[in-house]
């Protein structure tokens, strides 16, 4: 047997031509080698570092290993999987066994490489740890049953395989002029490991492209590589992963168009000039521009360490829709055509983004478009691709799943490596995420990277917790006093205390919960712009409710009692909508001409964005606004969305969501009604501190946690606003003392606290458990993340049981598609004229309608009995519809005294009705 002839007759890709396997392996080096040398230098520096070789030499090697991430092809197992294919490479006089078990080739190219990568003379610590990591390409690593059956099929082999296998691996070598690593101990640090581990992904699924690289080119042909190297440089300009040009610097008047304030102008002092990643903490209120501040550290971060981008996560995608414009617009700034990215399960929806896509169309890739103009390119809006875009704005979910062993997880991490990575309102997580966030911090240092933590309050226990993740020991905890900016570089801190942009003092007054108590104090504090705030989806509907019956106010009723949308940024999305959406009910108007609207996450998707849309337009910092106006609101208004309201209740909660809530009163300078010169938090207590059936704030929030905010505001009438935030935090969240509280309260305080510290142990631990919390862990088969790997979880799994170990633990949810029976058919209108497909192919158009009205529901036994049924298999055709439901409206869930029936209000949104 010819050992060249016979290795150049393995396929990689079947079909007329086939694309033999050698093609494909250098293909993907040459992908591996374009996109580093389109990094900036830094990102190079990494891998060089990594692997003690310089830059050009650690590019080659690197590109090497890639290049043999499919060596697993080359088995009796694959060649026999195309009938045409196997013919060829038995007639090379290379013998295909009978009956071969399938195991998938990846494995296969784990157990080569071990052997191979050994004999070339690489350490076996580290030969291991890169053929695990390279026959991970395809989302994850072997599972032991499948090593077993692999070396099952290589003991049948004949030992003619091992010559041609060799053969490729000296092919390649010579062909990229690679030299072995010196590795110190033997072994490579895990970011090492990852970084090939994730560049190998990311380079196949280029390479795979018969877009890109046409099938059966010669690998033998005098200048293919030199040739897989242009195609590959084509390639990635298509997809918009252009080389990377560090940004002029400039000063902040420059970037903002106005001067800075305190907080934005002690950040080239603070930072100074990095020679290393930091890790910045930005503690400060509401109103004090930190989302400014943040663009403008990353500017002189990406400016000192040539950070290849910049990625921004908020606690919601309502949040991160809210900021992708002023982050686009930022970018646009300073930037040539940046590439930027809109990342949660519903960035389709976010018109922003979507006439970012439009651009990109019909080829998918890039297109001229607007000159200076951003563009999001089609192929990184795939779900884990996104990360890959040096730019995005999305939620800590998308980051989170970096540290989860979900498929491909190890993408997300080196989209985020070497980046500013923003993480804003980090006080709003539970103990679990909070946990996740740590184990992604020590990940982002590792990586190179930078992070940016901003808050509006925080528990000095967590604060000392980010800084330990970040530095990895004690840190000193004297950080000046709030609000204030911390900066760890290395072992160094450096702090600044800041005057706060306003000291705001607000009137603090209690009023009974009863949602009639509730409406009849917001009207009688009308005319104004007032909102409220309610713990549950339930609760908001009860009030919104209470507050009287009224016409239904479509969108096209809106404008016209506005006389027209006005102009503005404030009103583009609104002014959008309203050709084709004028019809769509938005809320309410009460007879004495009250205008009511509700906002909360059980609305479909559309139907809460442009609800959305409407309440920043209306009570937001533009105009025009509106004299007599009520928004009842879940937590959905909390955080980030810029609202202003004359006159504010809200559910008791805890305090510094309570903070949170006060924001978003006189939030502007602006002309007030007279009875609201002043600002005034009108705060539900319920009667004996019940917060049980039928409020259930206790399902929302700890009990103990709103037992201590009512202990800690008891007696007072006004909260200053930030002055009294750091001293209440304290007494709340550090000061657990049940016998602080009146002795009839301190048995139910001491049991609640018990709970609740037994709650806080068990997700701690849970998040240790499940996440990459130490780097060891990578590639660790021992513990309980690899127990989750094994369930090969996508990063949108729905399966009830496996939902909570992704970023967030809480009750089983499902996104579902609430559909009208009319006659013998399902529709998305209650009228049925837009009939649901549910068979046959779904076109990308009806796909995009039936994905604009999913909404996630919780309701028990709802997500427990839809998970177990199968969605309509048109819609497993569709990426965007895989996950989804089909609800029927109208349907019972449930039984006996606990049926409930599901509809879906015009006004309200979805509502369970008792049967």
């Amino acid at each position: 047997m010819n050992v060249k002839e016979a290795a150049l007759a393995l396929w990689a890709k079947s079909g007329d031509p086939f694309h033999p396997l050698l093609a494909h392996m250098l293909d993907a080096a040459a992908v591996a080698q374009a996109v580093l040398f389109r990094e900036p230098e830094r990102t190079r520096a990494l891998y060089a570092q990594d692997w003690g070789l310089s830059p050009e030499e650690a590019v080659a090697w690197v590109a090497l290993l890639v290049g043999l991430h499919d060596l697993g092809k080359a088995s009796p197992v694959f060649q026999a999987a195309w009938e045409e294919g196997a013919r060829r490479v038995q007639a090379a006089g290379l013998p295909l066994a009978e009956g071969l078990e399938w195991v998938a080739h990846g494995v296969f190219t784990e157990l080569l490489l071990k052997r191979l990568l050994k004999e070339k003379g690489l350490p076996e610590r580290a030969a291991n740890d890169l053929a695990a990591v390279l026959g991970a390409h395809h989302g994850f690593l072997a599972s032991s049953e499948e090593k077993k059956a692999a070396r099952r099929q290589l003991k049948q082999e004949d030992p003619l395989w091992w010559e041609v296998r060799g053969w490729l691996l000296e092919e390649l070598f010579q062909r990229l002029g690679v030299r072995l690593p010196k590795l110190e101990g033997g072994e490579a640090r895990p970011e090492a490991v990852l970084r090939v581990m994730a560049l190998a992904s990311f380079a196949d699924w280029v390479a795979s492209d018969p877009g890109f690289f046409p099938y059966g080119r010669d690998p033998l042909a005098p200048d293919y590589f030199g040739e897989a190297q242009d195609l590959a440089a084509k390639a990635l300009e298509r997809l918009g992963w252009r080389p990377f040009r560090l940004p002029p610097r400039r000063d902040f008047v420059e970037l903002f168009s106005f001067a800075p304030n305190p907080l934005q102008g002690a950040l080239p002092q603070v930072l100074k000039e990095p020679k290393a990643p930091v890790f910045l903490l930005v503690e400060a209120p509401m109103g004090m521009g930190k989302t400014e501040a943040a663009l403008y550290a990353h500017h002189l971060l990406q400016g000192a360490l040539h950070h290849r981008g910049l990625y921004l996560g908020l606690p919601t995608q309502a949040t991160a829709n809210g900021l992708f414009p002023r982050v686009q617009a930022f970018l646009e700034r300073v930037l040539e055509r940046p590439e930027v990215q809109l990342q949660h399960g519903t960035a389709l929806l976010n018109p922003h983004y979507a006439g970012l896509l439009e651009r990109a169309r019909p080829a998918e890739v890039w297109d001229e478009g607007e000159e200076g103009s951003a563009v999001a390119s089609a192929w990184f809006s795939a779900r884990k691709r996104a990360m890959l875009a040096p730019y995005g704005v999305g939620t800590l979910d998308q980051a989170l799943l970096g540290v989860l062993r979900v498929k491909h997880h190890f993408i997300r991490l080196w989209g985020l490596m070497n980046r500013v990575v923003v993480l804003d309102e980090v006080h709003a997580y539970d103990v679990y995420t909070s946990g996740l966030l740590l184990s992604l911090l020590r990940w982002l240092k590792a990586l190179g990277s930078s992070a940016i933590l901003m808050t509006a309050t925080l528990p000095p226990s967590r604060r000392r917790a980010l800084l330990e993740a970040w530095a990895g020991k004690a840190l000193p905890q004297d950080l000046g006093a709030y609000p204030r900016v911390a900066v760890v570089e290395g072992e160094a801190v450096r702090h600044a205390s800041l005057p706060p942009a306003r000291e705001v003092e607000l009137a603090l007054e209690r009023v009974p919960v009863g949602v009639e108590e509730v409406a009849k104090a917001l009207k009688e504090a009308l005319p104004g712009a007032l909102g409220a705030i309610a713990n549950t989806v339930d609760r908001a509907q009860a009030l919104y409710l209470a507050l009287g019956e009224g016409t239904p106010l479509t969108l096209e009723a809106l404008a016209s009692r506005l006389g027209g949308i006005p102009g503005g940024q404030a009103w583009e999305e609104v002014r959008r909508a309203l050709p084709e959406r004028k019809d769509e009910v938005v809320g309410k108007v009460l007879s004495d001409g009250t205008l009511v609207f509700l906002l909360h996450a059980r609305f479909p998707a559309e139907e809460r964005a442009l609800r959305e849309s409407v309440a920043l337009a209306l009570f937001g910092k533009g105009g025009p606004r509106p004299e007599r106006a009520i928004l009842v609101a879940t937590q959905v208004a909390e955080q980030s969305l810029d609202l202003d309201f004359d006159l504010l209740y809200t559910d008791l909660a805890p305090v510094d969501l309570l903070f949170q809530r006060s924001g978003r009163l006189h939030r502007h300078e602006r002309p007030r009604p007279e009875k609201h010169a002043g600002p005034k938090l009108l705060l539900g207590v319920p009667e004996g501190l019940d917060f049980g059936k039928p409020l259930y704030w206790d399902s929302v929030y700890e009990d103990f946690v709103l037992l201590a905010t009512w202990r800690a505001l008891s007696g007072r009438d006004r909260l200053r606003v930030p002055g009294d935030l750091e001293a209440l935090l304290e007494e709340v969240y550090e000061a657990e003392d049940p016998g602080s509280f009146p002795e009839g309260l301190r048995e139910r305080a001491r049991k609640s606290l018990e709970r609740l510290r037994e709650r806080r142990d068990r997700e701690k631990a849970h998040a240790e458990k499940f996440s990459l919390s130490s780097l060891d862990r990578l590639l660790a088969y021992w513990d309980e993340g690899a127990l989750v790997a094994q369930e090969r979880l996508e990063d949108d799994e729905e399966k009830a049981e496996t939902q909570r170990l992704l970023t967030r633990l809480g009750d089983p949810s499902v996104a579902v598609v609430p559909l009208f029976p009319v006659g013998n058919g399902l529709f998305l209108d209650r009228e049925g004229r837009r009939r649901a497909p549910l068979e046959g192919e779904v076109f990308r158009e009806e796909a995009e309608a039936l994905f604009r009205r999913a909404v996630r529901l919780s309701r028990f036994p709802l997500p427990q009995d839809l998970l177990k049924e199968e969605a309509p298999p048109a819609w497993w055709k569709s990426g965007l519809l895989r996950g989804l439901r089909l609800l029927e409206v109208g349907r019972v869930f449930g039984s006996g005294a606990g049926a409930f029936r599901v509809e879906l209000d015009p006004e309200l949104g979805v509502v369970y009705r008792p049967v």
